[in-house]
């Protein structure tokens, strides 16, 4: 990968990785609730979606239009891992340093949600206390734990870069001749 590559990966994670601490600073003072909101949930994942778009179809752009299958992959999932690795720091923080309570707030509000969706799809009481038991069991927001979720999210970056840069490539035929 090029230094160019690179720089450009950091520096555009950098960009989205402060988007989305300011978007949890603003969740964080809104409260709990805010912290869960499906609206809000659904707007930072597709957030997570356009922007390494948009910087890949610029840098291809500044390419004469050209760019490779391994560094539009690069591009698009190193800004997604960037920002995603400046998040997870971020989070380690809030939850285990700033504010240790409100990962406790957090866990309330999103099994009180947890239930009500439960209820509504008709599952039984035995299998909702279940599903609480499993939630306060796993949900944990120790270093270590954050940090694994972050490991299986850049599955989910992985698998999206690679979708994003089989529809993006654009081979320049004459230097491949």
């Amino acid at each position: 990968m090029s230094e160019e590559i690179k720089h450009y990966i950091l520096k555009n994670g950098l960009v989205l990785g402060g988007i989305y601490v300011g978007i949890d600073i603003i969740k964080y003072f809104f409260g709990v609730e805010f912290f869960v909101n499906t609206y809000v949930s659904y707007a930072a994942l597709l957030l997570a979606a356009i922007f390494p778009i948009y910087y890949l179809l610029h840098y291809k752009k500044s390419q004469d239009g050209f760019i490779d299958f391994r560094s539009a992959f690069s591009i698009c999932t190193g800004i997604l891992i960037a920002s995603g690795f400046i998040l997870l720091v971020f989070n380690i923080l809030l939850f285990n340093i700033i504010d240790p309570e409100f990962s406790s707030e957090l866990l309330d509000i999103t099994i009180n949600t947890a239930v009500i969706q439960l209820e509504a799809f008709g599952m039984s009481d035995e299998h909702i206390s279940s599903a609480i038991e499993m939630m306060e069991s796993e949900a944990n927001f120790s270093p270590m734990n954050m940090l694994k979720g972050f490991g299986f999210t850049i599955v989910g970056y992985t698998l999206f870069g690679v979708i994003v840069a089989a529809f993006t490539k654009k081979n320049n035929e004459f230097i491949n001749q």
